[in-house]
């Protein structure tokens, strides 16, 4: 077991900012020189399409000529929602602290893709209100015991508890960077979640909850007409500022999502290349960079999730998911489907003869921008 430092000191909008500054942009050369390579093989031009464009900005990720994508983790980052209360769910919050159980323990759906994927799981507590508070296997990093506020009558956390969940997800990614992992992906767990990113990505997008509310882990008909009612009026009780996207995330955000800005905040800041999940870790990451937007470089989409709006997120980040299954379970599922296409696409870079290698002659290169 884990337990965070309770007596870390104040972080700020300010300090956010400060750190965010020293970005490095992915190194050009390497991917130029990943897509000749690419170009080279003993296989047609482009023949494997955008897996190819996805092992060159890894290259431009690396920070040496070899491309290594082991040891991997994926951090599930868990907390209780407040809003929860006003009927939105078809589960009590109970259900979330089993699941972290169930993690911590190696028996839920996670951890099963994690040991076919070679992927280690490690689940964080931020604020899971049944959950016992050294129960084995867990980071404890506890910002709110019971999770946050209901964003209905008043805003879901304070600027400080913001705050520190940002620098707890932070610290952990470059704690994990230090360690030797390669390759970082956040999942999450709490339910009332696909509410709390629905009210944030409709205050980030102006749309309306009508247009972007699903149904979640199965609402009814019924459920999910209440659920649209529910954000609707939140967003016009608490006003979050669309242009200022921690006072939407303060008003309407989850500990979870707060973390998960944090963690692709600290990847980005080691140049460490991140797999992203589904909706709730896309509009995470869609906070991050209306913030700071020289972080969408280490930004990868994993698929395109069933829940309304995902596709509207993946839309607001300009990025293309590489799978499309339909999925929308969580906790980092549908990262870690991915993970055995890269390895895939990363051995074939790696293996593949040469034309001169395999004495073909090569094929030319028409109409191909880099």
């Amino acid at each position: 077991m884990e337990r965070w430092n309770d007596k870390m000191k104040t972080f700020t909008r300010e300090d956010f900012f400060s750190a965010m500054g020293s970005i490095a942009a992915p190194n050009r050369e390497r991917e130029r020189k990943a897509l000749f390579r690419w170009n080279s093989l003993c296989k047609p031009i482009g023949s494997f399409g955008t897996l190819e464009t996805i092992v060159a900005r890894f290259a431009g990720l690396s920070p040496g000529e070899e491309i290594q994508l082991t040891p991997r983790a994926v951090f599930v980052f868990s907390a209780d929602n407040g809003i929860v209360a006003e009927g939105v769910s078809q589960t009590g919050q109970e259900v979330t602290a089993q699941v972290v159980r169930n993690m911590a323990d190696g028996l839920a759906t996670i951890n099963i893709l994690g040991r076919k994927t070679d992927c280690a799981v490690i689940p964080v507590n931020l604020g899971v209100a049944d959950l016992e508070p050294d129960y084995e296997g867990v980071v404890h990093t506890p910002v709110m015991a019971k999770g946050t506020k209901n964003f209905a009558v008043e805003d879901a956390m304070s600027e400080e508890e913001m705050m520190m969940a940002v620098r707890i997800g932070m610290e952990l990614a470059i704690s994990a960077v230090s360690k030797g992992y390669k390759l970082l992906i956040a999942g999450e767990m709490g339910i009332g979640n696909t509410s709390t990113s629905t009210a944030m990505l409709s205050a980030l997008t102006g749309r309306s909850p009508a247009d972007l509310a699903g149904r979640g882990a199965g609402l009814s008909d019924e459920g999910l007409q209440r659920k649209i009612q529910v954000l609707t009026e939140a967003l016009a009780a608490r006003a979050p500022d669309r242009y200022n996207a921690f006072d939407v995330l303060k008003k309407v955000g989850g500990l979870d999502i707060a973390a998960m800005i944090g963690f692709y905040a600290g990847a980005a800041l080691s140049g460490t290349p991140v797999i992203l999940d589904g909706l709730i870790t896309l509009v995470a990451a869609l906070t991050l960079v209306r913030l700071t937007p020289e972080a969408r470089t280490v930004l990868i989409a994993s698929h395109m999730p069933s829940e309304k709006g995902g596709e509207v997120a993946l839309r607001e980040l300009a990025l293309t998911p590489y799978l499309d299954m339909n999925m929308r379970h969580g906790e980092g599922t549908g990262a870690l489907m991915l993970l055995p296409v890269i390895d895939c696409a990363r051995a074939v870079y790696l293996e593949s003869q040469t034309f001169d290698e395999g004495c073909v002659e090569p094929y030319e290169v028409f109409n191909q921008t880099w």
